[in-house]
């Protein structure tokens, strides 16, 4: 029998939601899926409190690990495949991610493996994906394909739906704006990822499933978003450089300056983010054909 493993960390649910609609098809091809859900030593509260969520900003920036609860898959044995799910914080692999990733265990569990990549983020995850895509392959691991579910709402549509979420708990439409996070016919729609999977692991042609995955709509890359991505990732640097600054020397000096992160962010990114993105786009259109070749090879596995 075929086996897959599915190791994943969802705060909301809605990747356990994703990975589940992607995994059934597996199961009803007579595909044994096991689940490896991670577990922070230390759980993640959600609704998220203010202080809380902006605290853990320089940690996702500088990829730094946390304590997991001990985990083994759940039967011994090299796996056919393995799919990881994670999603995004700050820009970056959620922190339980990147324990997973920086954890002696990773190695064990993926070497030789090939390991397809699965993302619910907001709508900037390719340099994050980059970074995990390099973990993996120093873990031993094989990457063989991408498949990322994002929210198709505007830039500033899905900061404010997902802020409300985020610290309220409050997923659903008001005002003139649409419900928060992925949309549920997206959701709904990743189920045709499932049969394509499936197909490649009976048929042992993991090599070939990206392109399988591609022709189907798995990934796709705005050149404007990655930009702005970029000059994110290059601010975000710098922000945890200041909030860390002083933190040895006087530890209470960090809560200060996150509460102070905490209220430049949201400012910055209405009214900072209108204005840069003219110029994003403005790139965009002189650096167009660089860009896509950038594209080709990042979705190339």
């Amino acid at each position: 029998m075929k086996r897959v493993l599915v190791i994943h960390y969802s705060q909301t649910g809605q990747l356990t939601d994703v990975l589940g609609r992607i995994t059934k098809p597996l199961v009803e091809a007579g595909i044994q899926v096991d689940q490896l859900p991670l577990r922070p030593e230390k759980p993640f509260l959600f609704p998220w409190s203010w202080t809380g969520f902006f605290n853990v900003f320089p940690e996702c920036v500088g990829h730094d690990p946390i304590p997991l609860e001990p985990f083994e898959a759940p039967t011994e044995g090299p796996y056919d495949l393995v799919i990881l799910g994670y999603t995004i914080w700050f820009l970056n692999p959620s922190l339980p991610t990147n324990a997973f990733l920086s954890h002696p265990r990773a190695p064990v569990l993926l070497n030789g493996r090939p390991v397809l990549t699965v993302i619910a983020p907001r709508n900037m995850w390719v340099m994050a994906q980059e970074y995990v895509r390099g973990r993996i392959s120093a873990a031993g691991g094989k990457p063989v394909g991408n498949i990322a579910v994002v929210d198709r709402s505007g830039n500033l549509t899905s900061v404010i739906t997902i802020i409300r979420w985020m610290f309220r708990g409050k997923k659903d439409p008001f005002l003139v704006f649409p419900r928060a996070g992925i949309r549920q016919e997206d959701i709904d729609g990743v189920a045709r990822f499932g049969p394509i999977i499936a197909e490649h692991v009976k048929k042992g042609t993991i090599a070939e499933l990206n392109p399988a995955l591609l022709a189907t709509g798995a990934a796709r890359i705005a050149p404007t978003l990655l930009i702005l991505e970029r000059r994110a990732l290059f601010v975000f640097g710098k922000w945890r450089r200041f909030i860390l600054a002083k933190a040895d020397r006087d530890p209470s000096s960090r809560i200060r300056r996150v509460k102070f992160f905490s209220r430049a962010l949201p400012v910055l990114i209405f009214i900072v983010s209108p204005i840069s993105g003219l110029s994003v786009r403005l790139m965009g259109l002189l650096r167009g054909a660089r860009l896509r070749a950038e594209i080709a090879r990042i979705l190339t596995y």
